[in-house]
């Protein structure tokens, strides 16, 4: 039988994706820091605040690293999350 073993939670993973892919996990990305925004300002449990704060310095630095690498593969004007049509 296999030994239960604790994966270390900051290992880094690599994946190559398609343009629309990540266009999708930036969205997704931005979705959930516009929902934990919202539980740091409307919700009452101090815990709830506070685990939304340390999950937004997370997803915040996610996302300046997505945009960091797309910027420098695509270019600053080279993608949008925009659903509007240019």
């Amino acid at each position: 039988m296999e030994e239960n073993r604790m994966i270390p939670r900051n290992d880094s993973m690599e994946i190559t994706l398609s343009k629309d892919d990540f266009i999708n996990i930036f969205k997704a990305c931005e979705d959930r820091k516009e929902k934990l925004n919202k539980i740091q300002h409307e919700s009452s449990d101090e815990d709830e605040i506070a685990d939304a704060g340390n999950d937004l310095v997370e997803i915040n630095l996610v996302i300046r690293s997505l945009k960091e690498k797309a910027d420098n593969l695509w270019g600053e004007s080279g993608w949008t999350t925009s659903d509007e049509y240019l």
